[in-house]
């Protein structure tokens, strides 16, 4: 067992140690400053002797209430003040004396950090030459070579993770002084109540090791087993990562702590024997099941964001650049450091959070009927098969105050307890069609490249991609729609205008508007990321965060969660500032929410907008590859509220209509709650520099009486004195005649009846918009057919009908053939174009059909056979009943082949035919006698009006 020196005779201990320390302490530095000299760092002696000038000395009782810090409970609030609650609870964190730690612990404690920390005088020269060793090999500062009265001091003192020189020297140092005013033991028990470990199975954080031994293993210190004081003493370096309430983290916790049994073994500390029994004891059974009450109660995914959003504030607030500790690898134990401040440091945090809209939007998200039911499904990593079971589909949402950027409210997740990822703050997912209005539309608006009446060509199209291989973007429903208004396009959320106006701007011009909102650009984003193919995506805070700049006119306020933190003692640590920042115009701020404003009114939002009639809303929807992720933001000038649904793994959702059905809940909730934040009437207003003209939406110039005649004339917005100076090109109203298969412009011979004028669209020969518009098209070719002479008549027949005669011709089908003319009695009464229905209902009276040609040749006039008039009606209809049995008849009509029976309930129908017969009789099997009857006779002219209802 290791020595654990007595506390007696302190003072002639402390003289003895401290002599004892400065001999050591000028020893380390002979060596250290040679070999930092050697690797180019000149000087560094006097800078070290200014550092020890500047260092102020503290006393024991300043020491104490710096290592104390950690009894202090943080709290955080609402934005109205009301109190959220306390950031930790006793339970996290349980002082404990050396006394009351097992033995054990100790050791292993020692073993992995510090196994001459009580040799030492509170620098290890071994461990810095072993560190000088390491930096100077690397050229960079890599290795720490920190002992625990060093980790105490960089934990609780200095309170900063950077590797860099000046903190190290500062940090050794101090711990001499550390060490001069303290016993071993009184450091090392300071050093135990001051470690984090993570959260424990109530998900909550633990501070010290009294309190990770309660939440991993359900015991206190004093008896904890060998294998368990190892798994906690390896732990301490990176606690996410030897989390044991996860099967990945516990298997490494679980090598961590065979590395510290090793070193325990190597010291001498623990016999063979043990070390083997330690590694055979079954480790996961003793882990305390994890409580059913989830972390921080009521309001587990806010206070995890608090907590880490504030933890990064103030590190903002003390000058450390988080781009920097990433190159370095120190940037996630640097944030965990600054947790611990958080949670240990009696601060004040006070945040954007409206309490009243957090409970609600919350409240509304855990209804489980707005969900599909979890479901098992298998996916592929690398060669392997992963089955996900029970799988639910989850969520993110924010709600962000449009004028402040404070977050009013947000909804993490489904379940804490089953999943802690914050979809809404924390998570990246690829945004789809929802960056269309901040990567592509809105900055090519900004730019003036195009207005919303702008003409788009929506059709294929094809890359190269290497290799001689070309990749070709579709449209979601791989239809296309030719020339289209870039309000159009948006509106129905076009892939190909998407991406031409991304091609337009230059991928670095367009990327640069979303990294000016701190979006994270990955280099190997590329031309997909115009639909919203990404490398890594967006938090849904993001997202929200650059349409709550489309709504403020183009000016962006970072999303936030802290507004301010202050100490116990009242002094503001850190406070938010605003810090507007103009990333679009005015102008083109106002015309992407107009645009956005039809996706809700008639586009792909209007699921939404039928169900919040009122307010002026501009939204957009978006939806990932495969239908992986589902996203809707909306906003209205006040508030933006973003929607995402999707699962943890990638896996096709199965109603693409979730988040904009979850949305719509989320905004009514908010509705309720805070009524004033969405004041009916308040709308997006125009600046003064834009106006409004009637623009074409096929050629995008003026509009003319021909573009309002097919419909294509709309009124929409342009900057002032920017609207098109020319008249629409390209609709006109031409005279047509058929031919065949197509229509061609009629020429000087074509016979003025067979003459339709027609209004269109007229696009040049070999045009790519020709071959996708949807819209009437006029021929530019004029009628090239040649007369090939009289032309042979019609073959004609006439039937009965209602109101006269139907009269049915057909026609060998000439090319030169224009139509065909129809006389009653003599005189012309019809001209029938060719490629019309070749039937005509007409009055009663003497009918003809001739053929015309092109040139106006007219055929011989074909007149029709007699007619056989339809056959009369059935008189005298009898209906009689005799066991079970109904029986018709009626009166023979002459010239009749059948007669239909029909019957109803009622007098007036309605009637069902029942039957048929070839006499003027019928039988029927039948129990009800009530019933009512009609019968109808037929011949090849067709049936007659039905007889009269009998029963």
């Amino acid at each position: 067992m290791a020595r654990l020196p007595s506390s007696n005779n302190h003072e002639f201990s402390r003289l003895r140690r401290f002599w004892r320390g400065l001999f050591r302490g000028v020893l380390l530095l002979s060596i250290v400053l040679p070999l930092l000299f050697l690797a180019g760092v000149g000087g560094l002696a006097g800078y070290f002797a200014s550092l020890a000038k500047k260092e102020p000395v503290r006393s024991r009782s300043q020491f104490t209430q710096q290592l104390d810090n950690l009894s202090q409970t943080s709290h955080a609030f609402f934005r109205d003040g009301t109190p959220i609650g306390a950031l930790r609870s006793e339970a996290d964190r349980r002082m404990v004396r050396l006394d009351e730690i097992s033995p054990h612990l100790i050791q292993a404690f020692l073993a992995a950090e510090d196994k001459d920390f009580y040799r030492h005088p509170g620098i290890s020269p071994r461990g810095i030459l072993r560190a000088a060793r390491d930096n100077l090999s690397r050229q960079r500062v890599a290795s720490g070579g920190s002992t625990i009265t060093q980790q105490l001091v960089k934990n609780m003192v200095l309170q900063n993770r950077e590797k860099v020189l000046e903190r190290k020297l500062k940090e050794g140092l101090i711990a001499l002084r550390l060490e001069r005013v303290f016993t071993k033991d009184e450091i090392l028990t300071f050093y135990l109540n001051s470690l984090y470990f993570g959260k424990g199975s109530h998900r909550r954080n633990m501070l010290g090791v009294e309190a990770a031994s309660r939440g991993i293993f359900g015991r206190n210190t004093r008896h904890l087993t060998l294998a368990q004081s190892a798994y906690l003493a390896g732990m301490i370096q990176r606690p996410a990562a030897y989390d044991p309430y996860r099967s990945d983290t516990f298997a490494a916790g679980k090598r961590r702590m065979k590395t510290v049994l090793n070193r325990m073994l190597k010291n001498g500390q623990i016999t063979p024997a043990t070390y083997e029994e330690a590694l055979a004891s079954n480790l996961e059974d003793t882990l305390v099941k994890p409580h059913r009450e989830s972390a921080y109660h009521r309001h587990p995914f806010l206070m995890a964001a608090v907590e880490e959003e504030a933890a990064k504030r103030l590190m903002d607030a003390d000058g450390l650049n988080p781009s920097e500790l990433s190159a370095q690898g120190l940037y996630r134990t640097t944030l965990e450091q600054y947790r611990k401040r958080i949670l240990t440091g009696g601060l004040r945090v006070e945040t954007t959070l409206d309490n009243r809209l957090d409970a609600a939007v919350n409240k509304t998200a855990a209804n489980p009927h707005l969900f599909a039911k979890p479901i098992t499904y298998t996916v592929r990593y690398g060669s392997k098969n992963h089955v996900v079971k029970n799988a639910p589909e989850e969520v993110g949402a924010v709600l962000l105050d449009v004028k402040t950027g404070g977050i009013l409210a947000f909804v993490g997740g489904r379940n804490f307890e089953t999943a802690q990822t914050n979809h809404a703050l924390s998570a990246r997912r690829q945004p789809g069609s929802t960056i269309k209005p901040l990567l592509d539309y809105g900055p090519a608006l900004d730019q003036g490249m195009i207005t919303p009446g702008t003409v788009l060509v929506d059709e294929p199209l094809t890359v190269k991609i290497g290799n001689g291989e070309t990749k070709t973007y579709k449209n979601q429903n791989e239809a296309y729609q030719g020339p289209v208004t870039a309000r159009h396009a948006l509106k129905w959320s076009l892939n190909i205008p998407s991406i031409k106006l991304l091609r337009k701007l230059g991928k670095k011009e367009a990327f640069r508007y979303l990294e000016a909102m701190d979006f994270p650009i990955h280099p190997r984003d590329g031309e997909a990321s115009a639909i919203g193919g990404f490398t890594r995506g967006f938090t849904v805070a993001e997202m929200v965060g650059g349409y709550a700049m489309l709504a403020r006119g183009g000016i962006w306020e970072p999303p936030h969660l802290v507004e301010k933190i202050t100490d116990g003692k009242g002094r503001v640590l850190y406070e938010h500032r605003p810090s507007p920042k103009r990333i679009l115009s005015p102008e083109g701020a106002f015309l992407t929410v107009d645009m956005l404003r039809d996706v809700i009114k008639s586009g792909t939002g209007r699921r939404v907008g039928s169900r919040m009639p009122g307010y002026d809303l501009a939204g957009k929807t978006g939806t990932t590859q495969n239908g992986h992720d589902l996203w809707f933001i909306g906003t209205t000038p006040q508030v933006a509220l973003g929607v995402w649904i999707g699962y943890d793994i990638n896996h096709p959702l199965p109603d693409s209509r979730r988040a904009k059905d979850v949305w719509s809940r989320l905004f009514r909730s908010t509705l309720r709650t805070r009524p004033e934040l969405f004041p009916k009437g308040e709308a997006f207003l125009p600046p003064e520099t834009l106006e409004q003209v009637e623009l074409c939406t096929v050629s995008g110039q003026k509009a003319t009486e021909n573009c309002r005649k097919a419909g294509e004339g709309k009124t929409d917005w342009v900057r002032k004195g920017e609207e098109p100076e020319d008249l629409c090109s390209l609709h006109a109203v031409a005279d047509i005649v058929h031919g065949g298969d197509k229509d061609y412009l009629a020429d000087s011979r074509t016979p003025a009846d067979f003459v339709l004028q027609q209004s269109g669209v007229q696009f040049p020969p070999d045009s790519s918009e020709a071959r996708w518009y949807p819209g009437k098209q006029l021929p530019t070719e004029t009628d090239p057919r040649e007369s090939q002479g009289i032309p042979d008549p019609p073959r004609v027949f006439a039937t009965p009908a209602p109101d006269g005669i139907r009269l049915t011709w057909f026609h060998s089908g000439k090319e030169s053939l224009v139509g065909f003319r129809i006389y009653r009695d003599g005189s012309h009464i019809q001209s029938i174009p060719s490629g019309q229905p070749t039937r005509w209902n007409g009055p009663p009276g003497n009918y003809a059909v001739t053929a015309v040609d092109v040139a106006g040749l007219e055929s011989k006039q074909a007149v029709p056979p007699a007619m056989t008039p339809l056959p009369s009606t059935p008189a005298g209809l009898t209906v009689s009943h005799s066991a079970g049995v109904t029986q018709l008849s009626w009166h023979d009509v002459v010239g009749t082949d059948q007669y239909r029976i029909y019957s109803a309930s009622k007098p007036d129908g309605p009637y069902q035919l029942i039957g048929q017969s070839s006499r003027p009789t019928a039988a029927f099997s039948t129990g009800d006698s009530n019933r009512w009857y009609r019968v109808t006779s037929v011949n090849p002219q067709g049936e007659s009006p039905p007889s009269k209802p009998a029963s």
